[in-house]
């Protein structure tokens, strides 16, 4: 059965509150995953800071952080970091997104790999 609905004012409204939040969330998890995920240091020393700077650059340099072997550039989107942002956002309770509504993310929407990317490529270490 196909569902029509009626875009009104305030359900766009609703939607772009709940885009949002799903971002910020998101973002905010991506950050300690991808802290740990690629060894960011936490000390505020200046070989810490210099270390995460140059590490930062390096994973973006040719989108390095999309890949399973960062360094050889091989298996494109196979990074575990990428299934650890869908575990942790959407599959970490029986009351998560992805336990309740499974089917819209098997496979994984291609928009939705591109929000964790986003997410990932705007870390700040």
């Amino acid at each position: 059965a196909e569902l029509t609905i009626q875009l009104t004012p305030s359900l766009v409204k609703l939607m772009t509150r709940r885009t949002s939040q799903v971002r910020g969330e998101l973002k905010s998890k991506m950050r300690t995953l991808t802290a740990s995920f690629f060894g960011f240091r936490t000390s505020q020393s200046i070989a810490a800071m210099t270390h995460n700077r140059d590490l930062a650059e390096s994973l973006k340099d040719g989108t390095c952080f999309v890949f399973k072997d960062w360094e050889k550039r091989s298996g494109i989107y196979k990074t575990a970091l990428i299934q650890s942002a869908v575990n942790d956002m959407w599959f970490a309770n029986r009351n998560d997104e992805g336990v309740i509504y499974n089917k819209y993310f098997d496979p994984l929407p291609v928009e939705l790999l591109a929000l964790i990317l986003t997410a990932v490529r705007g870390f700040r270490c």
